[in-house]
């Protein structure tokens, strides 16, 4: 338990099935976090869902009681898939076996609002790195000096790829990876 000052909030390891039941909720937090519309809430709800089915698949909550106030989770990265296959174009092959041949995919990291600042986000990260046995972890985040951005530096993120753009985004990315 984690206590933020507000409340107490549990960090849980989760299987695919169980984050499966959490996914609406999930992406509700998703939203409130990202200052994100109900259309882009729907899309990503239907994205997480489809997520839950990829090898490797990892996830944690973070619970007030019965309330899902966090979440994160990443699966195995291979050819393929959108994501892998995008960040290997831009970063060629020498990089992509570097980074993406063995590599844990973090695809979401979300607190509401409420609980951020209280440390649940770093326990959150913490708990999916030491559950995976990837050699690497890969994510994408905005290409700003956020709080995320700050967190994954502070466990040894380092910088890929800057001002990337994916097709069909006109929102700016970073992609950072950690060799465990």
């Amino acid at each position: 338990m984690i206590p933020t000052g507000r409340t107490q909030v549990e960090i849980r390891l989760v299987d695919a099935g169980t984050f499966a039941t959490h996914v609406h909720e999930a992406a509700d937090v998703y939203g409130r976090a990202m200052n994100r519309g109900l259309d882009l809430v729907a899309q990503r709800r239907e994205i997480m869902a489809g997520h839950v089915d990829r090898s490797g698949f990892t996830a944690v909550v973070a619970m007030n009681g019965e309330e899902l106030v966090g979440f994160g989770y990443g699966y195995l990265g291979r050819a393929g898939d959108w994501w892998h296959d995008i960040v290997a174009m831009a970063v060629g092959p020498e990089q992509t076996t570097r980074w993406l041949t063995d590599a844990f995919e973090l695809a979401e990291l979300h607190v509401e609002p409420a609980h951020q600042g209280a440390g649940v986000g770093r326990r959150l990260l913490d708990t999916l790195i030491d559950a995976t046995t990837s050699s690497t972890v890969v994510l994408s985040t905005h290409d700003q000096e956020t709080v995320a951005r700050s967190l994954y530096r502070s466990v040894g993120f380092q910088d890929l790829l800057r001002n990337f753009r994916f097709p069909g985004s006109q929102e700016v990315y970073a992609v950072l990876g950690l060799h465990r």
